[in-house]
């Protein structure tokens, strides 16, 4: 506590001391210093991309929102169709909706989705959209906004009225073919586009896990529409297939908190449904996020421990270059000494010369890395991320480097007998 307390009382006449010291050999200390440069420049780096990683991750969990549970349709094999034909298992369809509908969870709604192979014709060539069927929540489930006209509604469906809903980058594409009321041929009917949904951030770089569905590609009709468009063709030879009535079923439950507890019970809802035909694929957004996140925290920490052994290499640089340079400042030390220096002078002035020159490398370093992940993220299909964290630590590891390998140096200056220093030629 003495040496602390000494320290703070004589801070300044012991940093402009230092600072002397440092200057003087300037071409000395920069070579001290590139070790920690780098270190830090590491460790801020990883820091930077290791958040832009998590941001991303955590952006497109949310963009399918957490409060949703999703059921996807999987494609069986051959002998999976057989078993499921055997046991009258049809996919996803509505009996599985009434059945979730009435387990007593807390759901606020459930939306479907059924993609349709379908041609868009008159369409430029450059145009190949996704046509799906949908039911009148669905926008709302998915938080969908609407950039010109109106959504599908349950009248559309009820009337089977057959209108389109177009995304942002299809309609844009069409130019004058893609306004509203205009008429959008699609197999042989023809449909009246009725709105422009709002153009939405999408990533190409999701997770295998959750597919993202790009709606700005996507023209989006009424459910029950593919009764009235034209079937795929079999195979030569061989019978169409029956299809599941839906290609995702998308649940939003009331509460975030009852989230994971829920899926639990439609997990086994699901189960009994279908038997063992495990031909849905259950998806928990919030599961995964809370999965995501904790991958990414011990992921960074991995990664800045491995880094920080860069800085604990240029902390024993440091510590063996004031090691050496104490017998060149014997003479320095002694005239201190018989000036009324104490011990913990010299300690405090070699300690506060060590902090120095790894601080400075690490503003250096931190700016450096900085400019590294983020030309990393220009230069790869990566993202990197600036906050106080990635500052922070990475100058509190340099001054707890330069404080921890500066110690034993000062503590041999303190130790140094000032008559015989004064004696050192």
């Amino acid at each position: 506590m003495a040496l602390f307390t000494e320290i703070a009382c004589k801070s300044k006449s012991f940093f402009n001391t230092a600072l002397r010291s440092v200057g003087r050999n300037k071409l000395r200390s920069f070579l001290s210093v590139l070790g920690v440069v780098f270190g830090v420049m590491a460790v801020m780096t990883i820091i930077c991309i290791g958040q832009g990683a998590r941001n991303e991750a955590v952006r497109q969990m949310e963009q399918l929102g957490t409060r949703n549970i999703y059921l996807k349709q999987l494609a069986l094999s051959t002998e999976q169709k057989a078993e499921a034909a055997r046991r009258n298992v049809e996919g996803l369809n509505n009996r599985d909706i009434k059945q979730l509908g009435q387990a007593g969870i807390a759901i606020q709604q459930m939306a479907s989705l059924k993609e349709l192979s379908v041609e868009v014709i008159g369409a430029p060539g450059q145009i190949s959209p996704q046509v799906a069927a949908c039911s009148a929540n669905y926008a709302n489930v998915l938080n969908l906004k609407m950039l010109a006209g109106r959504f599908i509604n349950q009248s559309d469906i009820d009337s089977h009225e057959l209108v389109c809903v177009l995304g942002s980058d299809v309609a844009g594409r069409l130019g004058e073919d893609g306004k509203l009321f205009e008429q959008l041929r699609m197999g042989s009917q023809m449909f009246t586009i009725v709105g422009h949904l709002d153009r939405i951030d999408f990533s190409d770089s999701g997770s295998a896990a959750v597919s993202v569905r790009n709606h700005n590609e996507m023209i989006l009709l009424p459910t029950g529409t593919s009764k009235w468009l034209p079937k795929p063709r079999a195979a030569m030879g061989k019978k169409s297939e029956p299809e599941a009535e839906f290609s995702e079923i998308i649940i939003k439950i009331t509460d975030s908190h009852q989230v994971l507890a829920s899926a639990g019970v439609i997990g086994r809802i699901m189960e009994e449904s279908h038997g063992s035909i495990l031909d849905y694929q259950m998806v928990v957004p919030l599961e995964l996020l809370r999965q995501a996140r904790k991958t990414h925290e011990m992921f960074n920490w991995f990664l800045a421990a491995i880094a920080g052994i860069s800085l604990i290499v240029g902390g024993i640089g440091i510590m063996n270059i004031m090691l050496a340079t104490i017998s060149e400042r014997k003479k320095e030390i002694g005239i201190r000494r018989a000036v009324g220096a104490t011990k913990l002078h010299i300690m405090a002035q070699f300690l506060i010369e060590s902090m120095l020159l790894t601080l400075t490398g690490g503003a250096i370093g931190v700016f450096l890395g900085a400019a590294a992940a983020f030309a990393i993220a220009l230069a790869a299909p990566w993202h990197a991320a600036l906050s106080f964290g990635a500052v922070f630590i990475p100058l509190l590891m340099s001054v707890f480097v330069g404080l921890f390998f500066g110690l034993y140096p000062a503590y041999q200056a303190a130790r140094v007998d000032p008559i015989q220093a004064l004696r050192y030629e």
